[in-house]
Formats: C-alpha cells, sequence, structure tokens
C-alpha cells in the first residue's frame, strides 16, 4: 500500500515536471543557436576590420542557415533549430559589414511558427548584436 502511494507520487511529480522541463530544453537550444549568431556577427565585422574588405553574413532562402562570407571564402556557418527558421530585415537577407566595421542596422528573427521565439538585434552603425530569448 505504502510502496502504492509512493509510486504514484513520483509519478505525478514526474508527469507536472517533464513538460517543464522540455521547455527549458528548447529555450536553451535557441538561446546557443542566438549566441552563437551574436559570435558570428562579430567575426564577420572583426574580419571586415583586419582583411579591410567587405564581409557579410547572408540567410538561406528557407531561413534554415545563415554563412558568413569574405568574398567567396566561407569563413563559418550555422543552421537553425529544427522546426524553427531565421528571418531578417536586412535587404536580401544580407548584413554587409564595411571595412570601418560599420553596418547597418537591423534584426534577425529566429521564427517558430509564425510566433517570434528569440531576435539578435544588430546596432545601427557600431554593429553590435544584443540577443534577446522569449521565454
Amino acid at each position: 500500500m505504502e510502496l502504492t502511494i509512493t509510486l504514484t507520487l513520483a509519478g505525478l511529480i514526474t508527469a507536472l515536471a517533464l513538460p517543464a522541463f522540455v521547455q527549458w530544453g528548447d529555450r536553451q537550444e535557441r538561446e546557443g543557436f542566438l549566441g552563437l549568431l551574436a559570435e558570428d556577427i562579430r567575426l564577420a565585422q572583426r574580419k571586415a576590420q583586419i582583411g579591410e574588405v567587405d564581409v557579410y553574413l547572408k540567410v538561406n532562402r528557407e531561413g534554415s542557415s545563415y554563412a558568413v562570407y569574405q568574398g567567396k571564402q566561407r569563413l563559418s556557418r550555422g543552421t537553425a533549430p529544427a522546426g524553427t527558421r531565421l528571418t531578417s530585415n536586412f535587404p536580401s537577407g544580407q548584413l554587409v559589414f564595411r571595412p570601418s566595421g560599420q553596418s547597418r542596422g537591423g534584426t534577425f528573427q529566429l521564427m517558430q511558427g509564425k510566433e517570434i521565439v528569440g531576435r539578435v538585434v544588430v546596432q545601427v552603425a557600431s554593429g553590435r548584436p544584443r540577443v534577446e530569448v522569449q521565454p
């Protein structure tokens, strides 16, 4: 009898905690991806300044990935988490850093269906990225 009650309580606690744990894992995955995107934005800015050339970060048409290019050479690549897609308000989905390190300001948004689940905001002129993850 006591064992049955104990096992029932353990099962109930597990059933209540499991959805929160799954949501926490999804949020961590989104946060990791957006952090990597922010690092690649900083990489693009530094490469533009050091090489004194334009460096750009381009989102593919499906929004499933992005890549950083210096000329035709790919410097880095990132893939959006399953079930999400990356969009931006940059012209042609492309952020360009000039040799001065400056860029146009804008936002990369991580979408899950029609809902925004995170974003990276690129500051005007300075090019500094700021990560925002939705709960």
